[in-house]
């Protein structure tokens, strides 16, 4: 018997709709996840509106929580009914790098929400391996912050030793505000946001963090005014852009490090005194990507701990929901700078 769900459904770049469609059912191995929120990432707007997916149609979303609602051949019984975040990429387990359990380093991967369908639906149906339990302590909605809250903690892990040192964050979406608030917790020195909004700066100056608005002049500079006239020991930049990638450099001391965690939206070139910079001041420049999903290094454990000790922190970054039928108001809140917003996120 087949049965139909309620889901948003890309049938071509720009073309989402909310529809019915059939509902999977879990193979040997995989459960039926009822999913009970899914948070819009930045990097689903260029994909509904720009690029597309790897293939049409596609049910887009990778930050998702849910329930377990049934079970494959083979699952243990102990399952039906538990609390669960999805760990997204689907790794080959035959190339090099899952053979060491690097597995966000695959190289022919699957990813829900993009090559394949994804959580802004009622339901998918999810391989045991790629759950992350929780339990009620942690509401669905927090819950669904696993994603960003992983890589966020996996940059953090890239950089290396922050307690006692000075970190600067470019960008003022969810995962800069996450990193801004683990590197608070790893026990950083000192902590600055810099952004161009407003509304946002407002938000981390009560959050406890130093601002400084891009928007207003030399990044360097007012990044030395709050640290005592040197740039910051660490910098992560979360836009990927390559104007904040500039901004990133300018905002870091000597010898220090500059991770880089945005998306690139286009080609990414620095001016030549910012790259006179990077060697002068021998700056490092490390790449980020994804996250740690292994038995060695597990960064969504270590997130959804962290979460249980301060649901609040985390919830708190959840702004605005919408139901899946209201997915134009949604789309519309997250692409409109001018209204605040960090995590906007689909209650299902």
């Amino acid at each position: 018997m087949s049965f139909v769900m309620n889901a948003l459904v890309l049938h071509g770049i720009g073309d989402l709709r909310y529809e019915q469609t059939d509902m999977p059912e879990p193979e040997p191995g995989e459960v039926l996840l009822q999913i009970k929120a899914c948070g819009i990432c930045s990097s689903d707007i260029p994909r509904i509106y720009k690029t597309g997916t790897y293939h049409f149609p596609t049910i887009p979303g990778h930050e998702f929580a849910g329930q377990i609602a049934m079970l494959g051949e083979g699952v243990d019984p102990k399952l039906l009914g538990k609390r669960a975040a999805v760990f997204p990429l689907l790794p080959c387990r035959e190339c090099e790098p899952c053979a060491k359990g690097q597995y966000a380093q695959c190289r022919h991967y699957n990813y829900f929400g993009s090559r394949c369908d994804g959580g802004f639906a009622q339901y998918l149906a999810v391989p045991v391996w790629n759950l992350v339990l929780f339990d009620k302590s942690l509401d669905y909605k927090t819950a669904a912050l696993c994603e960003p809250s992983a890589v966020s903690l996996h940059a953090l892990h890239v950089a290396g030793q922050v307690k006692g040192r000075t970190v600067a964050v470019v960008g003022a979406g969810t995962i800069a505000f996450l990193i801004a608030a683990f590197a608070a917790n790893q026990g950083a020195s000192r902590v600055i946001v810099c952004g161009r909004s407003s509304a946002k700066l407002e938000f981390a100056g009560k959050l406890g963090y130093g601002t400084v608005n891009t928007r207003e002049g030399d990044v360097e500079a007012q990044v030395k005014a709050q640290l005592d006239g040197e740039g910051a020991d660490i910098v992560f930049e979360c836009v990927g852009k390559a104007s904040t990638a500039g901004n990133a450099v300018e905002a870091c001391g000597t010898f220090g490090t500059v991770v880089l965690v945005g998306n690139p939206e286009g080609d990414m070139t620095f001016e030549k005194n910012t790259y006179w910079k990077i060697l002068r001041q021998q700056i490092t420049v490390k790449g980020t990507w994804n996250s740690s999903y292994n038995t060695e290094v597990n960064d969504w454990q270590d997130a959804l701990s962290l979460m249980a000790a301060s649901p609040d922190a985390f919830s708190s970054l959840v702004t605005q929901t919408f139901p899946l039928s209201e997915y134009e108001a949604a789309m519309a809140c997250v692409r409109d700078s001018s209204q605040f917003s960090l995590k906007v996120m689909f209650e299902i």
